[in-house]
């Protein structure tokens, strides 16, 4: 069984090269994968693609070039800031979020921050336009349930998901 040892440092920039099918994203998702795979040893960012691409379940990917490790993802997109020389991989056409942004799992509590909450829309593309209008805005909530879109000026999300809302960051 493979030992890691989690240095805790950020290390230089990752390669920002995703194989074919796949965009990069500066991020992370904490811990070293899913039940999909962890710490596996490649040789390639293209041999984790394939690892990757080979599970229906595998929507992103963070692979190290200097330990050459991978970790498959259920998540698309990261939670986190970067970590170490990882770069992170996500299958193309895996967010639910519109042109511009990108879909994090989680929830900012409460009904958005100062730029608007509970307001009711009409789709998630409504909601991301009212968010691109507004500078200070850097993420959005919206329930398609429920039709509510908040607005947040923060990027990343406090707590684990609410209801249907998704979480989208703008990229």
């Amino acid at each position: 069984m493979l030992q890691l040892v989690v240095l805790g440092l950020l290390m230089g920039p990752a390669l920002s090269s995703c194989p074919k099918g796949y965009d990069h994203y500066n991020g992370d998702i904490p811990g070293w994968g899913t039940d999909l795979g962890s710490a596996l040893k490649v040789s390639s960012r293209e041999w984790c693609a394939r690892l990757c691409n080979a599970l229906s379940r595998c929507l992103s990917f963070e692979h190290s070039s200097k330990s050459q490790l991978c970790n498959l993802n259920t998540g698309a997109t990261p939670t986190a800031n970067k970590y170490l020389d990882y770069a992170f991989c996500t299958k193309q056409g895996s967010s639910d979020c519109p042109a511009g942004y990108r879909a994090v799992d989680g929830d900012v509590p409460g009904w958005g921050t100062y730029l608007g909450s509970a307001r009711k829309v009409g789709s998630r593309e409504v909601c991301a336009l009212m968010c691109s209008s507004w500078t200070q805005c850097r993420s959005f909530e919206h329930s398609n349930s429920a039709g509510v879109c908040n607005l947040n000026t923060s990027s990343y999300p406090t707590r684990g998901n609410y209801g249907d809302y998704k979480f989208c960051i703008k990229s």
